[in-house]
């Protein structure tokens, strides 16, 4: 009889399923990507989960474009980390359609950008301010074919001028189709030096007279040859530069005003 209960015992305790252990969730956690009726993720996803979003974030800014468009299909987490803004470092704005205060928004959470585009907008002053604020890791800047504000033609040259100051890493500047007066982002602009790689913008003589004069990594034969450029210019014309065999010992760049051909200085 005693043998019996105790095998029945057994039998009743064989048939009871373990308990299954739950995770424990820290409290300190910021952000819960998971939950249990999430689907499965990955082994390395399930790793990769317990780091703090800003490691995850940090990881991805040091992506390209494209790994980052392939890695929002791997699982739920990267989905999430890619589409923050933080970790892209390209933008575009181009036409009207999106509002001002939305481009501003979204500059606000790109501390990483690098490259900037504006095209056809009619607001550049307030985005342009903008930029010179929350994102001096920019190394690329385009404009294209805008204005300052619906009421205004020509650019603010003060956001622009603040934009070479706080920006350190800027090396490629594109202004086209749009105007801005003043002389000291000329000034600021040749006292870049050789990490100016790349200038297209628009110029009055005395504009590209101050570029020329100011441009001391360019030797004095060199500066006086830009002088003699912008005769018979009497309004806004374009200039270009292009800085050639920038790593070799004797670097030289390309310039060009007034629609002329391009001369080779040597720096």
């Amino acid at each position: 009889m005693e043998m019996r209960e105790k095998s029945q015992d057994v039998l009743a305790r064989s048939d009871k399923n373990p308990r299954r252990k739950r995770l424990k969730v820290s409290k300190n956690s910021k952000e819960t990507l998971f939950d249990s009726g999430s689907r499965p993720a990955t082994q390395h996803c399930q790793g990769i989960n317990r780091l703090p979003i800003e490691v995850l974030l940090d990881i991805c800014s040091y992506l390209d474009p494209r790994d980052l468009y392939n890695l929002r299909e791997v699982c739920k987490l990267f989905s999430h980390v890619v589409g923050s803004p933080a970790v892209w470092r390209t933008f575009e704005v181009t036409g009207n359609e999106v509002n001002t205060l939305r481009v501003i928004q979204e500059l606000r959470r790109m501390p990483l950008l690098k490259k900037f585009t504006l095209n056809a907008r009619a607001d550049s002053d307030d985005i342009l301010r903008q930029l010179s604020v929350t994102n001096k890791n920019l190394e690329e800047l385009y404009i294209l074919n805008c204005t300052g504000s619906t009421a205004k033609l020509y650019l603010r040259s003060l956001h622009l001028i603040r934009i070479l100051e706080k920006c350190n890493r800027l090396h490629t500047i594109n202004i086209l189709g749009t105007r801005f007066r003043g002389v000291k982002f000329y000034r600021l602009l040749a006292d870049m030096g050789l990490r100016l790689r790349a200038a297209s913008t628009p110029a009055t003589p005395l504009q590209f007279r101050t570029f020329a004069n100011h441009a001391v990594h360019i030797p004095e034969a060199g500066r006086q040859i830009l002088n003699d450029m912008y005769f018979g210019c009497k309004n806004w014309a374009p200039l270009h530069y292009y800085v050639i065999d920038r790593n070799s010992a004797t670097p030289s760049a390309f310039i060009s005003y007034l629609n002329r051909d391009f001369i080779s200085v040597d720096m």
